[in-house]
């Protein structure tokens, strides 16, 4: 959608749920403080565009202490858990890894501001919260591609889309980054209007709003740069099928080339052989489960597609230099 655009923005879920113009973001300690600032300057500018009522907003973490990005840089608190609005649209702020499981404090606030009509979402990690707390009825989130799959095989249950966010379930996901800003611009047309939201996103130098069908990333073709049609479709082949992976010869014929024009096709834009390539792909995969969920190597080995955990620990050493025990990344909630 273009900031020229007249069709209307589909309607926000929160709009009719509770005091649509208040915000909290509750930060989280793998949060993004460039996303949390995108936010607010998206509502602010929407206020300085004739938001009526106007957005308000406040930004607490759940001890009410500053919490220091990875990044290196900390946002200014207003407070702990105890100061937040109960009714507000309360934003969990995590970033690109798996967050920690949540207190169970957390979790009981999460639910009793459900009770109080509040509306919950989150950028980033934050959905694996919701999802912790069973606050994602729908099933349907927008997690962030690095940690799409680990947040898959933590729930199961989830409907994990690479998509932008998503605010047609109750909840608000969002992965994060640039999307933070064509999310606020789509729930500020939605309550505001088309010109509020056009006005708030020429502010902000926005030359297009994106609505929620569009992808996180980019695809295979802009990402390996190949020109090859048949080459772009055999990467996403094996991108779908990294639990099940397929032998160099059902997708070649997949694709409709031979075994042999693959094998040159790969080797010429990328370097390595079709097998090496799978392999690549499936132990960066295994490596983001290792490092952001609780699974058992065994699960995560079977998950990557490797049926034995000595042949898999050792490709994972061969290729990350470490052991995949050894990289262990979430610790026990507290």
């Amino acid at each position: 959608m273009t900031c020229h655009d007249t069709r209307p923005f589909l309607q926000a879920p929160h709009a009719s749920q509770g005091p649509a113009h208040r915000f909290v973001f509750l930060l989280l300690p793998t949060h993004s403080p460039a996303d949390v600032s995108l936010a607010i300057e998206t509502l602010s500018e929407a206020n300085a565009a004739g938001a009526n009522p106007p957005y308000t907003w406040q930004i607490l973490s759940e001890d009410g202490l500053p919490l220091r990005s990875q990044s290196g840089l900390s946002l200014a608190v207003e407070g702990g858990v105890e100061e937040i609005d109960l009714t507000a649209t309360i934003f969990l702020c995590g970033g690109n890894r798996m967050e920690a499981p949540a207190s169970q404090k957390l979790l009981n606030l999460l639910r009793k501001a459900t009770r109080y009509g509040a509306t919950l979402g989150a950028l980033g990690s934050g959905c694996a919260i919701l999802a912790q707390a069973g606050l994602l009825p729908d099933k349907k989130v927008a997690a962030h591609w690095a940690i799409s799959t680990s947040i898959q095989e933590t729930f199961p249950d989830l409907d994990v889309r690479q998509q932008v966010y998503d605010t047609s379930s109750k909840s608000l996901t969002c992965a994060g980054g640039l999307a933070t800003a064509d999310m606020f611009l789509n729930v500020i047309g939605a309550q505001q209007g088309t010109n509020c939201a056009q006005k708030t996103a020429a502010a902000l130098a926005c030359s297009s709003i994106r609505d929620q069908s569009n992808a996180q990333t980019l695809s295979a073709a802009c990402e390996i740069g190949a020109k090859s049609v048949h080459l772009v479709q055999a990467v996403e082949i094996m991108r779908e099928n990294l639990e099940h992976p397929l032998s160099p010869t059902v997708i070649a014929k997949t694709v409709g080339v031979s075994s042999r024009q693959l094998e040159r096709l790969f080797s010429k834009h990328l370097g390595m052989s079709p097998k090496s390539y799978s392999n690549k792909l499936r132990l960066e995969n295994a490596r983001r489960l290792i490092q952001q969920t609780k699974l058992s190597v065994l699960e995560v080995a079977i998950a990557s597609g490797f049926s034995s955990t000595s042949h898999f620990s050792k490709q994972y050493r061969k290729r990350f230099g470490a052991t995949p025990s050894s990289e262990r990344g979430i610790p026990s909630a507290s």
